[in-house]
């Protein structure tokens, strides 16, 4: 009778080391979410709108960062101004906003069915997707200065119905983790991660004729 291979130590060995490495990190992380859920519930708007404007900032920074890339013929200069307009939206605009229509919908349809998660989602890519590209597109053309009545709507024109069937592929799917897994309060925090991708686009977009012009 064969006696069983004793398993190899070194993979132990491994394991508490993995650990070891990983319970610091672990540990910053709660701590962080319990910091982050305390400040949530002693200033939601003020929290939300603050991690929307740093969400907002990052993400412009970003988007400046991958057309410096994809035009090699032009000298990089990141252009601070377009930046901080992104990160003002983010922070008095999408926060605020994105915690009344949250209130707003789980008073309207509280429920976490299927039905229910499905109808949320139909209404935030027909009502509030619309309306923040819209205000965001111009916001990007006050920065450029470049706003007038019939510039913000050739824009909206030209570019929200390719930027609505953008989010369609991607929002709905967003929506359905969101109200189906995410505790209420902590959704802005998510829908804020999923934002930093969106607005990534969002913004190549919003700026897209101020590239051309320059």
């Amino acid at each position: 009778k064969e006696e069983a291979t004793p398993a190899p130590i070194l993979s132990t060995k491994n394991s508490c080391g993995l650990m070891g490495f990983l319970s610091p990190l672990v540990s910053v992380l709660q701590s962080a979410g319990t910091s982050y859920s305390s400040a949530l519930g002693a200033n939601p708007i003020r929290t939300k709108s603050l991690t929307a404007g740093l969400t907002f900032f990052l993400s412009d920074y970003t988007a400046q960062h991958i057309e410096a890339d994809s035009d090699d013929d032009k000298p990089y200069k990141h252009d601070w101004t377009r930046t901080l307009v992104s990160a003002a939206v983010g922070l008095f605009y999408f926060g605020p906003a994105a915690h009344a229509w949250y209130e707003w919908i789980f008073r309207v349809l509280p429920g976490t069915s299927l039905a229910s998660t499905l109808q949320k989602a139909v209404l935030g890519q027909v009502l509030f997707g619309p309306s923040f590209t819209c205000i965001f597109f111009a916001s990007s053309l006050f920065q450029s200065g470049q706003f007038t009545l019939g510039n913000w709507v050739k824009k909206i024109k030209t570019d929200l119905p390719g930027a609505f069937v953008s989010g369609a592929g991607f929002w709905p799917i967003v929506d359905l983790i969101s109200y189906s897994l995410v505790p209420i309060k902590f959704i802005p925090l998510f829908i804020n991660s999923c934002s930093f991708v969106w607005t990534i686009y969002l913004s190549m977009v919003a700026n897209r004729p101020a590239a051309k012009a320059s």
